[in-house]
Formats: C-alpha cells, sequence, structure tokens
C-alpha cells in the first residue's frame, strides 16, 4: 500500500474501490454459510491501486463525508445518525426523519476510546459525518440519500465500509459483533437494545420467546444459536448486554430490571442492523443502542462515564456469549 494510505484517504476514486473491496468480501460472508469469511482481500480496479486496510489507520470517503477506522477487536461501532456535515451539493432530504442524533458521534469515538484503553486494542468505527437531513445511512438508499448522487455515494461508502470492518474482524476472531450506536428523546431516560424483535414480541414470557422462532428472526440469530443460553437470557438476563449495562449503573430494556418495553416508545434496531447482523445467518450479529441524552449524551463527563461503562459491557459480553476474551 506504501504511500497510496498514509492514514487517510481523501480521493474521488475510493468510492469504487470501496464497493469493490466491499463486494468482495461480502461474498467472503455470505449469510447462512455458518464459516468465518476469508480474509479480507486486496481488489484492483482499473482506476485505483489495490488497497489493504490496516488496523490503526483511518480512511474516507469523497469529501471525508464518511470516515472509517479500521481496529483489531472482533466489535464493531456504527454511528450514523450524530454527523454535522451539510455540503451544498446534497440538498435536504423532505421525507422520513431528519433529527440529528445529538452528540451521539461523540458517544461513539468515546466508546472506541474506552474500549482501547480497556483492552489495548482497537475497535473498528464507521462514522457518517453527514448531518441526518442530508444523509440517513439508517435507511435503504432510495430513502436515505433519496436520489441524490453525492448522497448515494456516500450511503454506498458507509455500507462498504462497515462491510469491511465485518469481514476483518471475522477473519480474525471467527465471529464479530456490529452496534449501532443512537440517541432517543423518549420520555423514559434508559438505554434501548435493540435485536430487531418489537416491543410486542419482548413482552412475552420466557418460555415462550425461547421458542426458536423468535431467535430466529432477531439480529443475534448466530450468536442465540451458538451461545448456550436460552433465548430470553442471551435478551434481558444478568448476561445479557443489557443486564451488563444496569450492573454500571443505567437502566436497559430488555434488561432484568425492565424485560419488555410494554406501552412505552422504544427502538427495536433499524436498516443497519438488519443489514449487518446475522438474521439471514452469517459469523457477524448485532444489536442497536439506543441510548437517552440526560446521564448519557448530555455533557463529555457523561459521555465519558457511559462509555467506560458500555466498554466494560461489550468485553464481558464478548467473553461470556462469543467466548472470546479481551
Amino acid at each position: 500500500m506504501g504511500n497510496l494510505v498514509s492514514g487517510r484517504l481523501r480521493r474521488l476514486g475510493l468510492c469504487t474501490l470501496v464497493l469493490a473491496v466491499a463486494a468482495v468480501l461480502a461474498g467472503a460472508a455470505a449469510c447462512g454459510s455458518g464459516q468465518a469469511p476469508a480474509a479480507p482481500t486486496p481488489v484492483a480496479t482499473s482506476a485505483t491501486p489495490a488497497v489493504t486496510y490496516l488496523a490503526g489507520q483511518t480512511y474516507f470517503g469523497r469529501n471525508s463525508y464518511i470516515e472509517f477506522h479500521a481496529g483489531e477487536l472482533p466489535i464493531v461501532l456504527s454511528a450514523p445518525h450524530g454527523g454535522s456535515l451539510e455540503p451544498a451539493e446534497i440538498p435536504n432530504r423532505t421525507s422520513g426523519t431528519t433529527l440529528t442524533d445529538s452528540a451521539a458521534e461523540d458517544l461513539a469515538r468515546a466508546v472506541a476510546d474506552a474500549l482501547q484503553a480497556r483492552t489495548g486494542r482497537e475497535a473498528h468505527l464507521v462514522v457518517c459525518r453527514l448531518k441526518r437531513s442530508k444523509l440517513d445511512a439508517n435507511r435503504d438508499v432510495a430513502e436515505g440519500a433519496q436520489g441524490n448522487p453525492a448522497a448515494e455515494q456516500a450511503w454506498r461508502e458507509y455500507h462498504g465500509f462497515l462491510e469491511t470492518a465485518r469481514s476483518m474482524a471475522a477473519s480474525r476472531y471467527g465471529r464479530a459483533l456490529v452496534v449501532d450506536i443512537h440517541g432517543h428523546g423518549h420520555p423514559k431516560a434508559r438505554v434501548e437494545v435493540g435485536y430487531l424483535l418489537s416491543a410486542i414480541d419482548l413482552d412475552r414470557p420466557d418460555g415462550e420467546l425461547d421458542d426458536p422462532p423468535w431467535s430466529r428472526q432477531s439480529s443475534i440469530r448466530t450468536l442465540a444459536a451458538e451461545c448456550g443460553l436460552p433465548f430470553s437470557a442471551l435478551l434481558r438476563g444478568p448476561a445479557s448486554f443489557g443486564g451488563l449495562i444496569e450492573r454500571a449503573g443505567y437502566l436497559s430494556v430488555p434488561g432484568p430490571t425492565t424485560p419488555g418495553p410494554g406501552s412505552d416508545p422504544y427502538f427495536d434496531g433499524g436498516y443497519i442492523t438488519s443489514r449487518h447482523g446475522s438474521v439471514d445467518g452469517g459469523p457477524v450479529s448485532a444489536f442497536q443502542v439506543e441510548t437517552p441524552w440526560p446521564g448519557v449524551r448530555d455533557t463529555a463527563s457523561a459521555r465519558s462515564r457511559f462509555a467506560t461503562a458500555m466498554a466494560d459491557a461489550l468485553v464481558a459480553y464478548l467473553a461470556a456469549q462469543f467466548r472470546i476474551p479481551l
């Protein structure tokens, strides 16, 4: 790679490369294979030399709208809704949700820093630096980019980088976890963990949730099949992600204290959780983490405290459920 990548890529040609790399790597993690994908393969195109993504390096898409920091942990952090860039070449979206998840990008970066401090290694991190009014990477391309070519390119770069990160992580460890970080404004200030199960689904009793059809429609389908816990315990028991967050002093739904949301508003996971998790099989599972504003995102010190708690929870979760000590 030499002088081609000195930590940051800003060329217009990167999108073509990212898409080519993503296509090859996505094929390596084909749904339902049950096998770890092959190591990332440099892909040459007629316009761009081959690129290998190196842990510890940061890469950018066109105009630096999308950022990818390549890591070495089996954790991929995704931050699609906290960006602040408002380029004139991309008009404001005219439909769908356009509100920014305030400080969610800062929180994702704080979690990445906390994981490095906790483990001595870096997580993969993919950030959309565009404001949500310009691009929503957590929707399909039609809704998220609304036909603008520059927004569509950024959308493809975002998901291309996520595919690259997933494949790098799973190639090294055999399995991996995507954590999609958001912010919510719901009345109850608690963490909402989304597994593609609705509020009605989560309000079912444990015995009913433990029936295989429920885990098979979740974004942690592969993990549920391999970890050995009843599915209800993986969702809301003491060793669940929600349970580990509660142990650190933050309320979570689902979790031991609040197994299901009942009639309260609840985000169950979106496009990223569906596309990059294991609902269709494969070695990479995912969940969405919706965080409240007060006490979590509202100040730098609150973000730092929560990031440390989340890093500790992720390390414990990977050790207990994925059997990957970090």
